[in-house]
């Protein structure tokens, strides 16, 4: 009875008649599946980052193939980037050691 009597006011039709067009677009956005297609099109995205980043790799690798001061210099900038624990460290350093036994 309470409920009826509040939504038989002119305030509560009013602001019926005002949010109808924001509740209309959530329904619908809801309705369209919005967010089951955001959620595959952010999945997407994150396994597409690899081979992006292979790619992206590759390429950088074969334009500064012929200028080693600067491949030098990107080597250094991305080496610092990660922490200075020692097992990143290490790690780097390994990597290091095979691609100058692999250049040679």
């Amino acid at each position: 009875m309470m409920i009826d009597n509040i939504k038989s006011t002119t305030v509560f039709k009013g602001g019926q008649r005002q949010t109808k067009p924001v509740r209309r677009f959530i329904r619908k956005f809801f309705n369209d599946w919005s967010m089951d297609f955001s959620a595959m099109l952010a999945y997407n995205l994150l396994i597409a980052l690899l081979p992006i980043a292979v790619a992206l790799f590759g390429i950088t690798g074969l334009v500064l193939k012929n200028y080693p001061d600067t491949q030098k210099a990107v080597k250094n900038k991305i080496i610092h980037l990660f922490p200075a624990d020692n097992t990143t460290q290490a790690g780097i350093q390994q990597v290091n050691i095979i691609s100058l036994k692999m250049n040679q």
